[in-house]
């Protein structure tokens, strides 16, 4: 046990290293309303799946948030922000880092192997609080279906 801790702490230097750009332009508010968003479209059919929890502690990983030690406290956490402040800071994220999180939304919403209407209805209106269109949405995804097509889904 104590090895995989000392694994999982190499792990996230070796993310931090290659993504610090990506990481340090985001405010820790920004960071806070991508998770609770994303903990949101998992959990809106009601259940919290093993493939979600992996990529929401993926996605955390990658933004350097970091999460409580059990779901009561992540939940806690989340629970501090509004809903205006979550759909505020959403939408403070500048063009880039909203297709970078159409892709994690969209990704959030396949991670269990089942795409659920709620989580689509959810994700949508993540995605109109941020002045994204549906126009724009698939635009994004079919760059990155390509993008996966030509380098193999690396």
């Amino acid at each position: 046990m104590l090895f995989n801790f000392f694994k999982k702490h190499e792990k996230q230097s070796a993310v931090n290293e290659h993504l610090g750009g990506f990481q340090s332009d985001l405010t820790s508010q920004q960071k806070k309303a991508i998770m609770c968003s994303l903990f949101l479209i998992a959990n809106s059919d009601g259940e919290y799946h093993n493939k979600e929890h992996q990529f929401f502690e993926q996605t955390a990983m990658l933004l350097g948030y970091k999460l409580g030690n059990n779901l009561d406290s992540i939940v806690e956490e989340f629970m501090t922000m509004d809903r205006e402040s979550l759909f505020y800071h959403l939408n403070s994220l500048n063009e880039s880092k909203k297709d970078w999180y159409i892709v994690t939304a969209f990704g959030m919403v396949h991670s269990d192997g089942r795409a659920l209407e709620e989580e689509f209805q959810y994700m949508l209106v993540f995605f109109d609080k941020m002045g994204i269109t549906e126009e724009r949405f698939e635009n994004v995804i079919r760059k990155t279906e390509l993008l996966m097509e030509k380098f193999g889904g690396l």
